[in-house]
């Protein structure tokens, strides 16, 4: 039976729009037009008869056509009566004027949908639904109206009250409830009412844009037809799933541990087609829901331990049926033969671009290509169009794939992330040959060589960042790409607090499935969060390599040196040579070749030699073993005077400097060469590099040497203020410097007379005798000969060198022979290369010839600074006041063997 409100004296319109209905049941509908207001109905019955009536006779008829109504129903009842029992007035005049409730009998107006299926929702433009507390209200009171037998009188000593709080006991609402309120009894059939899961279909259309679409644009839309419209153009983008069923996200959670892109802990789980979660553990989510035995089949028995197939416990009987509608769902809707397809290729090396996100699973280690170099890393998530499954036109959104490895950031290692992007491609490709790739399809290629590099790669990076000297030998990371060759001090602890900025953010990747605060700790400093208590990877972060003794993992699931194969290759190293900060590959770091028996080759006294090993002889070792003597200091001021100051005073070239490089080799020390271009004249900026300068040969146990110190170390005058300063500065300083520097000067004239008393050693370097010159002479030919074989070296050259008068009576220097000996090579080997007739058998040979050319050159650049000048380099020294020179006599017998 239908009433519909109508214009006195008219006939219903068959074409009313059904969205502005409230359907009421399939015996007995209710359709209320809210486009105009009237008090007059027509009532139709199921055998199409009609019958009109004005405004008076309404509540008779509507009283006996509900009574009716009632008994062909069995129990049907009106969400609301259509017209006031007070006045006689139709409801649906107030409706127009959005009132949800009478003023004259106090009826709630408020529309309820009772065509919908049960467990479902509607949602109207015009008014508001029913909220689900009245709805159990209103259930339970008609129930209670059914049961109660006709005429029993109402019990009016007791009145029930439900009240309605929320999660803060703010009050919602507050209503009466016909007898005791039963929990249980009202939200019975709420099982059956609530879905296991809901999809969600976005479908594209044709249809033109709006900036802002009303309500009635969309009815006239909808009217019109949109699936079933020929001049419409439709495709469906994707599907969204969200997982309603507690048992099934539960289920969920107890197979997937790690999957940061999917919150698997709340009381909803929102999945994205293409469903990566389900697809990346199919196998595992089937396992698990195998593990389910009903009761009648083990005779209520627990279940064996063997049967659970590897999971914690068995799967019930309703995460079973609930798993298998999603897994059904997937296979029949989305996947179909895409996976097994998608298999198939992987089997074979091979990966297409719609497919792609199946390699990557979170937790999986994968291999990265970067600069002709693999890296390791795990995945973290990857991100991905939504519709590549749904929407069948070309797809050109690159997947974005967030990784993560460990990283060190100047005090703990931890994980860090990067993100990778794979653009677009066509076809098929070679799995291996992608930016990044599972690691187990190169492992199987080279029977794990790969593996196995990294990890030791990654163990040799983590003993690094405590620091130590190595020998580089390979370019530089970073833009540069510069070849490097030569000893590095690693230590990126100093480099990152000179650059905090570089510094790598660590256990920062959002992915412990809650929000964590940085530590504030005296360790963190707030700089870094804590992992929290059970986290899968919690070991991965907050690693100390200084008190950490390596990064093996016993009992392991990803294998005993996994940490070891995600270590970075990157570290940050000193090059003494050029004295910068380098970007520097571990896998080009190879131990010191230390050379102890460099000392032996200085051409000095053997007391003096014997003195300055004594001296340096507590410097030998960076640690004092236990029991050990510690080294006695002879100031009474604390961490003063402690360190070792030498001074080495001389002409140029007589083995000063060589004379440090070789205390270093002996004491297995880096050496850090400075001169004043390093540390500056301005006397504030000085105490400043001086400082940092003395602090890392402080940490590094390094053998520091400031060559030509002169103008550090001159007299102070009245009439200079800013020199003063600067001398001063500098005394200070090394005063307090705890360790060996050497000082070099060829002007100790000119020294101010405060730096005697702070420098421990003053040694004096003499002119080289003849003997001393063929000593020097004999050394280069031994070292040629040992490096260089294939050199031939010939008597008359040895001959020529060390007994012939014109070479003898030079008064060469050190570096003045070495020069000249280098040369002489490098004129053996060019006279080689331009032999037309040599054979490959052929070597270059070093003849007196070539060392005959090289003095006939120097001989004749040191008469022309003696022409130039009217004297030799030690008389116009001595004349300066910059040394004592030698005998008058000597210095002419020099000018005039030149």
């Amino acid at each position: 039976m239908t009433i519909e409100d109508t214009p006195p004296g008219t006939t219903p319109d068959p074409s009313t729009d059904d969205s502005t209905q409230s359907s009421i049941s399939s015996n007995a509908t209710t359709v209320t037009t809210v486009s105009g207001v009237t008090s007059d109905t027509v009532l139709k019955v199921d055998d199409g008869s009609a019958a009109e009536t004005n405004g008076d006779a309404a509540p008779d008829l509507i009283d006996k056509v509900a009574t009716e109504v009632r008994q062909e129903s069995k129990g049907w009842i009106s969400a609301a009566p259509l017209y006031c029992s007070k006045n006689g007035r139709s409801h649906a005049i107030l409706l127009d004027f959005n009132f949800t409730e009478c003023p004259k009998c106090r009826q709630d107006l408020t529309v309820k949908n009772l065509d919908a299926p049960e467990g479902s929702t509607t949602e109207s433009s015009d008014s508001g639904s029913t909220s689900d507390s009245d709805d159990e209200a209103q259930k339970a009171a008609s129930e209670d109206d059914d049961d109660k037998p006709a005429g029993e009188p109402e019990d009016l000593l007791v009145t029930h009250l439900v009240k309605y709080v929320d999660v803060e006991d703010g009050v919602i609402t507050t209503q009466r409830w016909r007898g005791a309120f039963d929990l249980n009894a009202a939200r019975k059939g709420i099982k059956m009412k609530k879905s296991v899961f809901e999809v969600l279909t976005i479908v594209d259309t044709s249809i033109a844009p709006l900036r802002y679409r009303s309500s009635y644009v969309t009815n006239r839309i909808i009217r019109a037809g949109i699936v079933d419209n020929p001049n419409v153009s439709v495709s469906v983008r994707t599907r969204r799933i969200t997982i309603q069923s507690k048992a099934l996200i539960t289920a969920i959670g107890a197979v997937v541990s790690y999957y940061p892109s999917v919150s698997l802990g709340g009381t909803i789980m929102a999945l994205d087609e293409p469903y990566p979660l389900i697809a990346h553990n199919i196998e595992k989510l089937k396992a698990f829901r195998a593990t389910y035995t009903p009761k009648s089949n083990d005779h209520g028995q627990p279940l064996r331990a063997s049967s659970r197939a590897g999971f914690s416990r068995q799967c019930t009987e309703e995460e079973s049926e609930h798993l298998g509608i999603l897994l059904k769902f997937v296979q029949d809707y989305v996947y179909k033969d895409n996976l097994r397809e998608e298999e198939a290729r992987s089997a074979k090396g091979l990966c297409t671009f719609r497919m792609l996100w199946l390699l990557f699973i979170p937790g999986k280690t994968v291999y990265v290509e970067s600069d002709g170099k693999r890296s390791a890393f795990v995945v973290q998530s990857v991100e991905m169009d939504s519709s590549i499954l749904s929407n069948s036109q070309d797809h050109r959104m690159s997947y974005q794939i967030d990784l993560w490895n460990l990283k060190f950031d100047g005090r703990f290692v931890g994980r860090s992330s990067r993100l990778v992007i794979i653009p677009p491609f066509d076809g098929e490709r070679a799995i291996t040959s992608l930016k990044v790739f599972p690691s187990e399809f190169i492992d199987k290629e080279d029977n794990g060589k790969t593996k196995e590099q990294l990890e030791q790669n990654g163990k040799r990076w983590f003993e690094l960042l405590r620091g130590g000297q190595v020998y580089y030998s390979g370019e530089l990371l970073g833009t540069s790409r510069k070849h490097c060759e030569g000893r590095v001090y690693i230590d990126p602890s100093s480099y990152y607090s000179q650059n905090p900025d570089a510094a790598p953010e660590i256990c920062d990747t959002n992915d412990t499935g809650q929000e964590l605060a940085k530590c504030s700790c005296e360790e963190c400093h707030g700089l870094r969060p804590h992992p929290p208590t059970g986290f899968m990877w919690a070991r991965y972060d907050l690693i100390d390599p200084f008190t950490e003794a390596d990064l093996t993992l016993e009992g392991s699931e990803y294998g005993l040196m996994h940490r070891y194969l995600l270590c970075e290759d990157l570290l940050y190293g000193f090059v003494l040579k050029s004295r910068t900060w380098e970007k520097l590959d571990v896998a080009c770091c190879f131990p010191p070749k230390i050379n102890i028996r460099a000392i032996d080759t200085l051409v000095m006294p053997s007391e003096r030699k014997d003195m300055i090993k004594a001296l340096v002889q507590k410097y030998t070792a960076k640690k004092p073993k236990e029991g050990s003597l510690r080294p006695w200091g002879a100031d009474f001021i604390e961490s003063k005077g402690e360190g070792q100051i030498f001074l080495l005073h001389g002409s140029p070239g007589v083995g000063k400097t060589y004379t440090t490089e070789c205390i270093a080799e002996y004491t297995n020390r880096p050496l850090l060469s400075l001169t004043c271009g390093d540390i500056g004249t301005n006397e504030v900026k000085v105490e400043e590099e001086l400082s940092k300068w003395f602090r890392l040969a402080e940490k590094w146990g390094a053998v520091m040497l400031l060559d030509e110190a002169d103008i550090y170390l001159e007299m102070r005058l009245t009439s200079d203020l800013q020199r003063n300063s600067l001398v001063s500065v500098f005394l200070r300083c090394i005063e307090y410097y705890r360790g060996i520097l050497f000082l070099t000067t060829n002007r100790v004239g000119q020294f101010d007379d405060a730096f005697t008393s702070r420098i421990h050693v003053i040694i004096k370097y003499d002119m080289l005798s003849e003997d001393d010159c063929k000593k020097i002479w004999s050394q280069f030919f031994d070292k040629l000969s040992d490096e260089r074989e294939d050199f031939i070296i010939t008597g008359r050259a040895k001959a020529y060198v060390l007994d012939d008068e014109a070479i003898t009576s030079m008064g060469w220097n050190g570096r003045e022979i070495r020069n000249a000996f280098q040369t002489a090579v490098a004129l053996a080997e060019f006279r080689l290369s331009q032999n037309p007739n040599k054979t490959k058998h052929d070597n270059p040979t070093l003849d007196q010839r070539d060392f005959e050319q090289v003095c006939r050159m120097t001989k004749q650049f040191k008469q022309y600074l003696i022409d130039v000048h009217g004297d030799d380099e030690e008389g116009r020294a001595f004349r300066a006041k910059a040394r004592a020179g030698h005998s008058h006599p000597s210095r002419a017998n020099r000018r005039s063997n030149v």
